[in-house]
C-alpha cells in the first residue's frame, strides 16, 4: 500500500499500478486529475467534457496497467492522452457541425424548394382562373398556343382565322394575365 507521501515518483507509482495497487493508482490520479481537468477545459470549453476527458484516461490507465513502462514518464502519458483524447474530440465535433450545417442548408433549400413548389401551383392555378375567363375564342387560341405549343400560323389553320387574329387574341390574353398578376 502506498502512503500520500508526495515524494513517491510517478516511476514508482507506475510499478505499483501495474502491479495492481489501488493506491497508487489514488495517489496518482490525485496528483494529476484536477490539473488534466483544467487542462483540458482550456481547450475543450466544456465542463462535461473535460469530466469525461479524465474519467476516460484514468479508466485506460488502469485497464491497461498491465502495459505501464516504469521507465517511461507517467506524466507525459497521461498528457499525451489527453492530447489525443482532445484532437479527436475537436475533430469529431469538426464533422458534426459541418454536417448539421449541411442538413440546415439542405433543409432551408428542400424548404425554398418547397415554399417555390407551392409558389407554382397557386400562380397557375390563378392563371389559369384568368384563363377560364377569357372570351371563348381567345381562350381556345391561348390554350392552343401556350398549353399545346402550337405555332400562330398551326393555330389559324385550325380554327380558320388569319393569323393577325391570332396574335391579337394572344396578345390580348398575355396583357390582361400580366396586368392581373400585377403587385397591387
Amino acid at each position: 500500500m502506498v502512503n500520500n507521501s508526495e515524494n513517491i515518483g510517478d516511476n514508482i507509482l507506475a510499478g505499483r499500478i501495474r502491479d495492481g495497487d489501488i493506491g497508487a493508482f489514488k495517489l496518482l490520479y490525485d496528483r494529476y486529475s484536477k490539473k488534466l481537468y483544467y487542462f483540458s477545459l482550456k481547450y475543450l470549453h466544456n465542463t462535461y467534457e473535460a469530466e469525461e476527458l479524465v474519467q476516460s484516461i484514468f479508466v485506460s490507465i488502469w485497464e491497461h496497467r498491465k502495459s505501464l513502462d516504469a521507465s517511461r514518464s507517467l506524466k507525459n502519458y497521461i498528457y499525451q492522452s489527453a492530447v489525443n483524447y482532445i484532437y479527436n474530440y475537436m475533430k469529431k465535433r469538426a464533422i458534426r457541425e459541418r454536417y448539421i450545417e449541411t442538413e440546415i442548408q439542405n433543409g432551408e433549400l428542400h424548404s425554398n424548394q418547397t415554399y417555390e413548389q407551392i409558389h407554382l401551383h397557386d400562380l397557375e392555378k390563378f392563371i389559369s382562373f384568368i384563363v377560364e375567363a377569357l372570351p371563348s375564342q381567345q381562350q381556345k387560341i391561348f390554350q392552343l398556343s401556350r398549353f399545346d405549343g402550337l405555332s400562330h400560323k398551326e393555330i389559324a389553320v385550325k380554327l380558320n382565322l388569319s393569323v393577325r387574329t391570332v396574335e391579337n387574341s394572344i396578345y390580348r390574353a398575355l396583357k390582361l394575365i400580366r396586368e392581373m398578376l400585377k403587385p397591387t
